[in-house]
């Protein structure tokens, strides 16, 4: 009985909205799971209606569309395996964040106007590699943002938000394909990705100051700059 009442109560843990919500409290995490929202749902709202637009508007067989999709998550396992280690060595991880909500924004808009298979595939390329790889970085910052018996909690709070967006883009994504057509997919995953862009370069991530803050310095620097006087003149000319 003593076992089993030590088991419920770990699950009520688990289960708990309170317990989540405390989670949420650490700086970061919030926003970090935001950005990861803003970075997953874009991908999801497309690769939901992928396989009826292949086959609807360039009309592919089973083997083609088969073979386009195993591209996909190959593209982000080389992403993930062989390129966020090289970037987050040379570049602050939130900069590696905020090009890749940029690279998924911009490659949004040519997937929705992709005409031919190979422009399918070009495109594509950019897109998962920008959203595989500010997924595992914005993993990595979400470990470090709470303290070690809080890693579970917030790693699951993590694929938690990847389930959301998997469940909720294929419900507006059919709706806006119905009515809209596909092209239109790209434009409303471009602006959600570019709104997440800016959200990221407007706050801090991590352990970074945030680039419009980075922005004003510059700018009052070379103000200050400018308005230096030259040496050798009297300043109150």
């Amino acid at each position: 009985l003593v076992h089993c009442a030590g088991t419920a109560k770990k699950l009520r843990n688990v289960f708990s909205l309170t317990e989540l919500l405390r989670l949420q409290r650490y700086k970061y995490v919030r926003r970090l799971l935001l950005a990861k929202f803003g970075i997953l749902f874009p991908s999801a709202l497309f690769m939901a209606m992928f396989a009826q637009f292949c086959v609807a508007e360039f009309h592919f067989t089973p083997e083609r569309t088969g073979r386009l999709l195993s591209y996909v998550p190959f593209v982000r396992m080389v992403g993930q395996g062989l390129l966020v280690n090289p970037l987050v060595r040379h570049f602050p991880e939130a900069f590696v964040i905020r090009m890749s909500c940029f690279v998924v924004a911009f490659s949004m808009v040519l997937v929705g106007n992709a005409t031919t298979e190979l422009d399918l595939y070009l495109t594509l390329l950019p897109l998962n590699l920008g959203g595989a790889i500010a997924i595992v970085v914005i993993s990595g910052l979400l470990t470090r943002a709470v303290p070690k018996a809080d890693t579970g909690g917030v790693l699951g709070l993590d694929h938690a938000v990847l389930s959301f967006a998997n469940i909720i883009a294929p419900l507006v994504s059919s709706h806006l394909y119905d009515r809209y057509g596909f092209v239109f997919l790209g434009y409303v995953g471009a602006v959600i990705a570019g709104i997440t862009w800016l959200g990221t370069c407007a706050l801090s991530i991590g352990d970074s100051t945030p680039c419009l803050t980075q922005l004003r310095w510059r700018v009052e620097s070379s103000l200050r700059w400018a308005m230096k006087p030259a040496p050798g003149t009297d300043g109150n000319k």
